[in-house]
């Protein structure tokens, strides 16, 4: 379907807006981290988990951090009462990490004004409308999902390495202070 004028530029609209909802997402993020004294990492790491138990490296691997990063997660999030770790049922060697009901929910607490505001502003608004609005948050997910993928394979996979690689300077007249 060839973009008429009329379509083009909301269209145009909606593509630069949502870098702009993930960031806001990503500063509401760190607003409760802050608000919860929560490093960013371990709140995000409880994000992964509301969907159900997880492997830690499966963890590490959402995340973008090394295992010893991610040890380090789990085990503030456990002191906290956070989650739990067990042996996996099916293979004992595994550990499995399990969100605490009761800690979920305290975090859920902390997002329920945000969905409260997102409910009051889509109240008017048809099934088929939120129907697009689900189906644009679940294409947008997938997309972030598939461009952090892309950026890991180019480059850091975990955020706690640093590149062995510099790039070149944008400005060929730039020097390097180091």
């Amino acid at each position: 379907m060839p973009d008429t004028p009329s379509r083009a530029e909301p269209l145009a609209e909606v593509t630069a807006e949502a870098p702009r909802l993930g960031a806001a997402a990503v500063r509401l993020n760190i607003a409760i981290a802050h608000q919860l004294a929560m490093p960013l990492a371990d709140l995000q790491c409880m994000g992964l988990l509301a969907d159900g138990s997880s492997a830690p490296g499966d963890l590490a691997a959402g995340l973008g951090l090394t295992s010893g990063a991610m040890t380090k997660v789990l085990d503030r999030l456990e002191r906290a009462g956070y989650i739990t770790r067990a042996a996996d049922p099916s293979d004992r060697r595994r550990i499995t990490i399990t969100a605490d009901p009761d800690g979920l929910a305290r975090l859920a607490a902390h997002y329920a004004p945000m969905g409260e505001k997102i409910s009051r502003y889509l109240a008017e608004s048809s099934t088929a409308d939120l129907t697009a609005v689900l189906a644009f948050m679940r294409a947008g997910r997938q997309a972030a999902d598939e461009e952090i993928a892309r950026i890991r394979r180019q480059g850091i996979r975990h955020a706690t390495r640093r590149s062995r690689h510099r790039p070149p300077p944008a400005d060929p007249q730039a020097t390097d202070a180091s």
